[in-house]
């Protein structure tokens, strides 16, 4: 007998191993890819580029992937069969809106109020999360995703939903062009596409399918909204030389903060989708997650810096957090004046209740080692220096980001 209990315990701990990779933790929590909205090809190009690896912590969103991505493939035949006709020749009526800046630079929150307007509109989350038949299924889709959608974004705890505003650039990405943001699903790899932060050295087929796919998409938007279009990724901050190439009248608003804030909450950010979105989990992104955000930093502001002169000075806007956040109202007036966006009026009701709504939520906060600190302050000097931040950095304590405040 006794070897039989020796054989049932092994088993019994087999089992256990296999069930606690399975439900391994992940940092902040668990969610669905973004990726369920790509096509078979885009797919299959995203295992091949991790070799078909995955874990076990990851296979139930790679199989419900692979069983989405073919009926994403047929709904986007059907979708183009109707409406194809329809956008033949199909332009937006006015020039977008372009929020930028960098991550928790408080993007979002900019984006939210401009929502708010009822004459201008934003690609909402499910528009961006499968863009390949939006315009077929949103009308449908609605109760299915809102059962599967976290009610809230997993690295910061700010509202999520069916139709609230989105990153244009997850469409772009389950579209199947490249992004940074396809890091966050191949996080073994370390920092992947950063040809495509700013375009500028794409091959001119790359260039080419990048413009023809992001207007494909933009186009469509516009269909279902009608109305003028907000689009924010910070990756559109690198890109301005493009932007104002595609639209000439566009508008844009940089939005700068405290790089002491931005930093930690920056690292909060990508280890969560390093982990709750990779096909491998845990991510193991220690050795190259610090450095290369520290770079990507530097590396957007310097693009920046170099093409916002493109943009006439009717055009463009900066405008900072803290002005943002101790006044919203005042800064949105500003904004509307000085980018000639109508009259705040119209807007005004419901950003007070967007802000009534929201005024009870509180940012995360964060420890930040004196070590880490130093090297802020020394490798992002110009951008300190630039928007001003020098004394207000002198100030700051050790621990950032506590407290009540918006989005970012």
């Amino acid at each position: 007998m006794g070897p039989v209990q020796d054989q049932d315990t092994g088993d019994r701990t087999s089992r256990l191993r296999f069930w606690r990779a399975l439900k391994r933790k992940r940092y902040a929590g668990w969610a669905l890819y973004f990726w369920h909205g790509m096509r078979t090809r885009a797919w299959l190009n995203l295992l091949r580029r991790n070799r078909f690896r995955t874990t076990l912590t990851c296979l139930p969103n790679v199989i419900s992937v692979s069983v989405f991505a073919p009926l994403n493939s047929l709904l986007y035949r059907l979708q183009e069969l109707v409406f194809a006709r329809r956008l033949r020749g199909y332009e937006l009526q006015e020039p977008p809106v372009f929020v930028i800046g960098h991550w928790r630079a408080g993007t979002t929150y900019v984006h939210d109020l401009l929502a708010c307007d009822p004459e201008l509109g934003a690609p909402t989350t499910y528009q961006c999360f499968f863009p390949s038949h939006f315009l077929l299924t949103g009308p449908l889709a609605r109760f299915w995703f809102n059962l599967f959608q976290p009610k809230t974004r997993p690295q910061d705890n700010v509202a999520v939903g069916f139709d609230r505003p989105q990153e244009d650039e997850f469409a772009l990405c389950n579209l199947g062009l490249g992004s940074i943001y396809m890091t966050w699903a191949l996080p073994h790899q370390g920092p992947v596409d950063l040809d495509y932060l700013s375009l500028r050295d794409l091959s001119p087929a790359e260039r080419r399918n990048w413009i023809e796919t992001f207007l494909w998409f933009l186009r469509r938007v516009a269909y279902r909204q009608k109305k003028r279009l907000v689009l924010k990724t910070p990756q559109h901050t690198a890109r301005l030389r493009l932007l104002i190439e595609l639209f000439p009248d566009a508008r844009f608003i940089y939005i700068a903060r405290n790089p002491l804030t931005l930093f930690p909450s920056t690292m909060r950010l990508w280890k969560s989708m390093n982990s709750i979105q990779g096909l491998e989990n845990p991510p193991r992104d220690d050795p190259w997650l610090e450095p290369f955000l520290i770079d990507l930093f530097m590396d957007l502001f310097r693009y920046y810096e170099e093409d916002r002169a493109l943009i006439p000075e009717n055009q463009l806007i900066e405008i900072a957090y803290e002005d943002l956040v101790a006044d919203p109202k005042a800064e949105l007036r500003r904004v509307y004046k000085h980018l000639d966006l109508g009259d705040f009026a119209r807007a005004e009701a419901a950003v007070d209740g967007y802000l009534s709504r929201t005024r009870d939520y509180q940012t995360n906060a964060y420890e930040l080692p004196a070590e880490k600190r130093a090297l802020i302050l020394e490798r992002w000097a110009p951008y300190i220096e630039r928007f001003g931040y020098r004394q207000a950095l002198e100030r700051t304590p050790e621990r950032v980001g506590a407290g009540g405040g918006p989005a970012v």
